[in-house]
């Protein structure tokens, strides 16, 4: 069966109103007063944009699930995945959970994640990646068995096993010339 490759800038408003996944957008402004994320996170404030082979809203299971192809972009983050499903509330339209499966990749400037599956859970407030999970910054990185970033918290753990240890690759004088953001320091 194909399904054409649609384009879906107006998405469902439950999609839109509550989308917090921290594992892939932009940082908020610094006159907001908070603390600039050191991850990729969506924000609540610029569009999203979705495009995918193929899109299932189901009331019956509160879900939106893209499929093929998926490419969702917000402000200076792109995420590709072979899926997303999100889940909601019925009452209150916000996003529970997210997930995304399958060849995830993450970009943001010199940021790149990348993963089989990322969840993005609203109510722990975390990001975790998993599926042979690789976070780079330029050429820095890091890699195990599964990543948690903690968004509100705006800390990270990165756990191994007794056959994958964690791997870090640092390269000082590179984090010298970078701010919080992925960005170079302003002078």
């Amino acid at each position: 069966m194909f399904h054409a490759r649609i384009k879906l800038v107006a998405l469902p408003l439950i999609f839109l109103t509550a989308l917090p996944l921290a594992a892939g957008a932009a940082t908020p402004a610094k006159d907001e007063g908070k603390k600039s994320a050191t991850a990729f996170e969506f924000n609540k404030k610029d569009p999203i944009y979705i495009t995918a082979d193929w899109m299932e809203a189901d009331q019956t299971k509160n879900s939106i699930m893209y499929k093929g192809r998926v490419v969702t972009v917000q402000n200076a983050m792109t995420m590709r995945s072979d899926t997303l499903t999100a889940y909601y509330d019925p009452e209150t339209k916000q996003m529970k959970q997210i997930i995304a499966e399958g060849k995830v990749n993450a970009t943001q400037g010199d940021r790149v994640a990348t993963g089989e599956k990322a969840v993005f859970d609203d109510k722990a407030k975390t990001v975790t990646l998993t599926g042979s999970p690789v976070m780079r910054q330029g050429n820095n990185q890091v890699s195990g068995v599964k990543v948690i970033y903690f968004t509100e918290a705006d800390r990270s753990i990165v756990e191994g096993d007794k056959n994958t240890r964690v791997m870090a690759t640092i390269f000082p004088d590179e984090l010298k010339g970078q701010d919080s953001t992925g960005g170079a320091k302003q002078k």
